[in-house]
């Protein structure tokens, strides 16, 4: 699926909607909301009034009336067909007899996926690209990344809207990087994810002169309260229908908001430096990445802060991590800290640098279509010597077993 599906149920027989909230929440692209039949919904189980039938039928064409696109699913004790006849004509799509069973619902559900599938055309059927960038640990930069890819990708696509979303809940600063004050953001979205549609994120969204759009993250990270289940699906999902491209800061902890940010993400982009405490958590963090078993290339190392004198030390990681780098950005913290600053992206404020000419020219190849292939197996043999993480971090050998560190 392109997008996560909401799903409203306004049903007062409770076992029929017990199983089919069960039934729905199996599967993974579908979201139960909290509304009945709002414009944020993409499809709603209604039940039919039997002793007034006028009414749910009054009530279903309102509904229609005020979202077209909404899927009406209309369930009831007994079947009439004249009442289901007229049901149909009002734009109804399926009908599941009371009691709901699982070979009732599934199927239905399945034709309900062709539709929606199929349902757009041109730019309905490419939905953005979405990029999450998550930092191995604190300080090595990945909001400097997310940020520069985001803009670096504005400035070169001009004609394509590009959106920044902070989902750092422990202080997202993303506002600082681009100089802009937002008064809401993820956290003010958050609060009623079943009535969010377009009209709701587009208000909370910030504009940067180079087009750009954030979306600010509003978490301070003070003894706050996470985003609710699916939240953060939904926004995303709803971000990459408005935008071609979607870059995500997921900050570098790995909390249940950021991994429902990595499912829905099309890349992930992890980055780190040649440390030993960032290569340490750079290990942990594969780990429990592979651990969900994510498609090969979806995920790609970045070094940041890159000096030339650092091969040997890169090729050591490389052959620890198993994975070659995509990426190698160069040193240049004296820049970098001058453009945060100054609230100015390095593309803009220090485009002629070493480092501002890496995002201008490098993006593409990052986070291209054919990225992918630059995030496999090194395919290096070990060094029979004793190296560099031999000597100081004797763990980190390829004799280490047990289950992948939580990071």
């Amino acid at each position: 699926m392109a997008r996560l599906i909401a799903v409203s149920i306004d049903c007062r027989n409770e076992a029929a909607r017990q199983t089919f909230e069960e039934i729905v929440s199996r599967r993974r692209d579908y979201l139960v909301t909290k509304g009945q039949g709002t414009g944020a919904a993409d499809m709603l189980l209604l039940e039919l009034d039997e002793s007034r039938p006028q009414q749910t039928f009054s009530h279903i064409r309102e509904l229609l009336n005020a979202s077209p696109d909404l899927e009406v699913f209309l369930t009831a004790s007994r079947t009439d067909p004249q009442m289901l006849l007229e049901a149909f004509r009002l734009g109804v799509k399926e009908f599941l007899p009371q009691p709901l069973t699982r070979q009732e619902v599934e199927p239905a559900l399945a034709r309900f996926e062709e539709r929606f599938t199929g349902r757009g055309s041109g730019a309905e059927m490419q939905p953005g690209r979405v990029v999450s960038v998550i930092g191995a640990r604190g300080g090595v930069g990945a909001s400097t990344v997310a940020t520069n890819l985001a803009t670096s990708v504005q400035h070169a696509r001009q004609h394509e809207s590009v959106a920044l979303m902070d989902l750092d809940m422990h202080g997202g600063d993303l506002g600082l990087f681009l100089d802009l004050h937002v008064a809401q953001g993820l956290k003010h979205l958050a609060k009623d994810i079943s009535r969010l549609d377009e009209t709701i994120v587009r208000s909370s969204l910030a504009q940067h002169a180079s087009g750009l759009h954030l979306l600010a993250s509003g978490y301070e990270g003070f003894d706050e309260a996470e985003p609710s289940a699916g939240s953060t699906m939904r926004v995303i999902g709803l971000l990459r229908s408005m935008h071609r491209h979607v870059f995500v800061d997921c900050g570098h902890v790995l909390e249940s908001a950021v991994k429902e940010a990595l499912d829905c993400s099309d890349q992930i982009i992890v980055v780190t430096t040649l440390s030993l405490p960032a290569i340490r958590r750079t290990k942990r963090l594969l780990e429990a990445l592979g651990a969900a078993q994510y498609p090969a290339g979806k995920v790609l190392l970045v070094v940041n802060r890159y000096v030339n004198d650092q091969k040997d030390l890169l090729n050591e990681t490389e052959d620890l991590l198993g994975l070659r780098m995509a990426g190698l950005i160069p040193n240049d913290y004296g820049t970098a800290k001058e453009a945060l600053d100054h609230g100015k992206p390095l593309t803009i404020m220090a485009s002629r640098t070493t480092i501002g000419q890496w995002y201008l020219r490098g993006t593409d190849q990052l986070i291209g279509e054919k990225a992918a292939v630059n995030g496999t197996p090194s395919g290096k043999e070990r060094s029979k010597s004793a190296s560099f993480f031999g000597r100081y971090l004797p763990s980190f050998g390829p004799e280490t077993k047990g289950k992948p560190s939580v990071v």
